[in-house]
């Protein structure tokens, strides 16, 4: 018996000498793959945070590798932004990188998607908005949660809005003429549908289930995932990148980004430790509306909030607390349970809120003039931006859809 167990110690010692190093190496690898978070900084350029103090050091890292591998691959990178933020879901970081990739030869498509969580003239004003800098197009990519209070814009349809997107890659395809298939990354904050957007593209095939698992919570796409349409197009699907706050940022920062984020769907609730500074910001949001804010108080049947210097968050979940329940020991009120009710009515769209479009300020600034007396030129870029939105457009025929001066009688509701 002392014999076998000797024998088989050495045996084990062996193996330990010739694998260990492969294994330990193999889990490393393991692990850096599933340290994604979510992607974008929104107009900021600013890294902001989205993961425990855990991840926070491996978030930048897992940005730069997923990101460049998706890009290197993509002839057409589709940014899909939600219809409800698209510049807290956008990053002009993102988009500098795929403009100086290979030279400039990408193309990168803007893709407004849950467009029926916004009025028809607000989807209307930010399609207008967002083609000032790259082509955009509406998507409508999977149906609406159960009691959400949506918006009908007639023919932006599941089917109608994913197969104009299908026609054009399938015209970029054509146009380009290459003798392989042209590969198409999907990019995007955490939850805003990067997975339904391929799904929706793959069902006008018809017979084919959803490649690509989707679901209302953050962090669903942990990997790469490549799922090919044809013998000409393929679609590259990718988990959500955020980038982690600088450990310089003040606490109240960390706190205000942190909201942001948990409004955006960025953070999986399990990772949500204190809700109720987004409940917070979503009152405030929303009080700069009136109709928008009546429209909160309807869906919880509650009357008017009242104010405790100068904020009325602990009223509103004490009453939504009561309305739905959510009550501990001798009736008290449970505020944090209260607010996790309230970001799952929000993220299943049960609660309407939307930013509106930036309007560009009109001047009539005096031109300035050179040392000679000649008007100076403009080198901001702008002329240079609206010819590229132009050729691009041209190659994939989006001139005219929804939202184009020529076209925006075709989006009344």
């Amino acid at each position: 018996m002392a014999a076998l167990l000797a024998s088989a110690e050495a045996r084990a010692a062996e193996y330990e000498d010739e694998h260990g190093d492969d294994d330990l190496d193999a889990m490393d690898e393991s692990d850096s793959e599933d340290e994604w978070d979510g992607l974008g900084d929104g107009e900021n350029t600013e890294p902001t945070l989205s993961a425990p103090a855990a991840r926070k050091d491996s978030s930048r890292r897992a940005f730069d590798k997923v990101f460049k591998r998706v890009v290197e691959a993509a002839d057409v990178v589709l940014y899909i932004l939600d219809a409800r933020d698209p510049n807290g879901t956008r990053s002009k970081e993102v988009e500098r990188m795929v403009m100086a990739a290979e030279g400039g030869d990408k193309r990168l498509i803007l893709i407004l998607n849950k467009i029926d969580l916004i009025p028809p003239e607000t989807l209307k004003a930010w399609l207008i908005h967002l083609r000032r800098n790259f082509p955009t197009l509406p998507l409508r990519a999977s149906n609406s949660a159960p009691n959400a209070r949506t918006f009908d814009h007639k023919q932006l349809s599941v089917k109608g809005t994913s197969e104009t997107l299908f026609r054009a890659l399938k015209t970029y395809s054509h146009t380009k003429q290459l003798k392989r298939s042209i590969t198409v990354g999907v990019i995007g904050y955490p939850n805003v549908g990067k997975s339904s957007v391929i799904n929706a593209l793959t069902s006008r095939l018809g017979g084919r289930s959803d490649p690509c698992p989707v679901g209302a919570e953050a962090g669903v796409t942990t990997a790469l995932r490549e799922v090919k349409l044809d013998n000409k197009l393929k679609l590259l699907d990718s988990p959500g990148i955020v980038f982690p706050t600088s450990s310089e940022a003040s606490k109240a920062h960390r706190t205000d980004e942190q909201a942001r984020l948990i409004l955006l769907n960025a953070v999986p609730p399990k990772e949500v430790n204190d809700p109720v500074p987004a409940i917070a910001l979503l009152l405030r949001r929303l009080s700069a509306s009136a109709a928008s804010f009546d429209h909160l108080l309807q869906v919880y049947d509650i009357p008017p909030l009242m104010t405790q210097d100068g904020d009325m968050t602990t009223d509103f979940l004490i009453q939504v607390a009561r309305k739905r329940g959510r009550l501990g020991k001798g009736g008290v009120p449970n505020l944090h349970s209260a607010a996790q009710t309230v970001l799952a009515d929000w993220r299943d769209g049960r609660i309407q809120g939307w930013t509106d479009a930036p309007v560009l300020q009109v001047t009539s600034k005096v031109p300035a003039l050179n040392v000679n007396g000649t008007q100076q030129v403009d080198k901001g870029g702008s002329g240079d931006q609206k010819e590229i939105v132009k050729e691009w457009a041209a190659e994939f025929k989006l001139e005219g859809l929804w939202g184009d001066d020529e076209g925006g009688d075709k989006m009344e509701a």
